[in-house]
């Protein structure tokens, strides 16, 4: 994709998310319309899962989200552009916020602010959005509640890490070989991931933020990366640790990919408090990186963590109702 190409998607997804954020309820669904396909494919956590058409998604998604947080606002800390096996991509990760003032998805309202964590990658043709994969952090959403998903995470939750350096929403043309370099050491760093058979230090800078969903927690640094996040999951999940990438791509400094799944796994081990169900688990995962000189500084990970427990055989809104009837609230 062309660096103009880019820059006019990635403003028609900036207007588009301010006409939403101004919009009336009544005016929503044809805003939505305006730069949604008619036939959109998208692709969303438990339990929304797969939408399509633009109906559906208004349905399903804009109008009972609306309905529960009438002041919703969206709040972008990196939005990328690019391309990937040719189609192209407007990317993003922040907060959609607003005052919780009717139940969505089962989730009782609390009337206070709410901060629901999103990534968001988006495929547009002609200046419209053709296809959509969106992860929600809804145990966040819960916690923010007051509910307790019933077994400590092994990192810090909560925390809400900024961009590091500057300004994560880009507005101009990036450097190319800023660009290449991010991209190169991205992918240098997953496959070795994926082998297992190389040092973490050769891709991430020790004062690092590791930023993940709700269950799993913030490390704010390599040192607590690998020795709270890493280990869990190297303890708790075994096999090839397979998977694809439906986008992956760099704009300057930054990057993002994002699989359905791009994870797969055997849980064979104790992970996350539960005892290891000998199942294969489909991830499907967003990530955000962002680059300082030679090595990763900071990463947004969003994972569909319902849908994972939901694997293990775990219903985490069940859980959230018992938990709800067993304290009387």
């Amino acid at each position: 994709m062309s660096v103009h190409n880019a820059q006019r998607n990635r403003e028609t997804i900036r207007q588009y998310w301010n006409e939403l954020d101004a919009s009336s309820a009544e005016k929503l669904p044809e805003i939505v319309r305006a730069y949604t396909h008619n036939d959109i494919a998208w692709h969303g956590p438990q339990p929304f899962n797969d939408i399509h058409g633009v109906d559906g998604l208004i349905e399903k998604l804009w109008i009972p989200l609306r309905q529960s947080f009438p002041d919703l606002r969206r709040r972008c800390d990196v939005l990328l552009a690019g391309s990937f096996r040719d189609q192209n991509w407007v990317s993003a990760t922040g907060y959609l916020e607003g005052t919780f003032e009717e139940d969505w998805l089962g989730i009782v309202a609390t009337g206070e602010k709410t901060q629901i964590r999103y990534g968001e990658i988006m495929s547009l043709e002609t200046g419209k959005i053709v296809k959509t994969y969106f992860l929600l952090d809804l145990l966040d959403v819960m916690q923010q509640g007051g509910y307790h998903l019933g077994w400590d995470a092994p990192a810090l939750e909560g925390l809400r890490p900024p961009v590091k350096f500057g300004s994560g929403i880009l507005n101009t043309v990036q450097d190319p070989a800023e660009t290449r370099q991010t991209l190169r050491l991205i992918e240098s760093m997953l496959f070795g991931l994926v082998r297992k058979d190389q040092p973490m230090s050769l891709y991430w800078d020790e004062k690092m933020t590791w930023n993940s969903p709700s269950g799993v927690g913030t490390a704010r640094s390599l040192q607590e990366f690998l020795e709270r996040i890493h280990t869990e999951f190297l303890r708790g999940l075994s096999g090839a640790w397979g998977g694809s990438h439906n986008a992956r791509y760099a704009e300057g400094r930054f990057a993002v990919s994002s699989g359905w799944p791009s994870l797969v796994a055997v849980h064979d081990g104790f992970f996350l408090g539960q005892e290891p169900t000998g199942r294969t688990l489909r991830w499907r995962i967003m990530d955000f990186w962002e680059r300082k000189d030679d090595l990763l500084i900071s990463n947004w990970v969003h994972i569909d963590m319902i849908d994972v427990f939901m694997q293990m055989g775990i219903d985490v809104f069940e859980r959230y109702r018992d938990y709800r009837n067993e304290n009387g609230l």
